[in-house]
């Protein structure tokens, strides 16, 4: 009589395999939370200038329901200045509102935040790279055919 034997093994490594790949997705970290944008986008505003205005009033809830969320927008004038807001309806449940000035300093701040972040990831890549070189020539140090790497049996024939 022939037992039927399964390969368990082989299934439960593919199975394993399979489980790790979403992990590999998951390496950047999450978006932010409107919460914690509003945070950030609030402080920015605030360090360019931009005044804070609550929505106090019943009418002023209305005005900052009505606009769109997190998004710092402008209009013109009578005498054609330009006048920015934002309405943050998260975190201090107020609208932000400056003039050019406050405006160019907040780009100017965005962009400073935009390299300084960009200047992070580049740091880590750097890093993770020295990570990986340094584990290759440990490997070299152990490697039995010397420091040409795997030649395999083809190089002696």
């Amino acid at each position: 009589m022939l037992q039927r034997r399964t390969s368990i093994p082989p299934t439960l490594a593919l199975l394993a395999l399979l489980s790790l790949l979403p992990a590999c997705g998951s390496m950047q970290p999450p978006p932010p939370s409107p919460q914690q944008k509003s945070q950030t986008m609030g402080e920015m505003l605030s360090a360019a200038g931009f005044q804070m205005v609550p929505a106090d009033t019943q009418e002023k809830q209305e005005k900052l329901a009505s606009e769109l969320p997190l998004q710092v927008q402008y209009t013109v004038g009578r005498h054609g200045k330009m006048h920015y807001w934002m309405a943050d309806p998260y975190d201090c449940k107020c609208m932000y509102v400056g003039g050019e000035q406050a405006y160019q300093r907040y780009e100017k701040i965005k962009l400073n935040e935009q390299f300084q972040a960009k200047e992070d990831r580049v740091a880590q890549q750097e890093a993770e790279a020295g990570q990986i070189e340094e584990m290759d020539q440990q490997e070299e140090m152990f490697n039995p055919y010397g420091g040409f790497g795997y030649i395999g049996p083809d190089y002696y024939w």
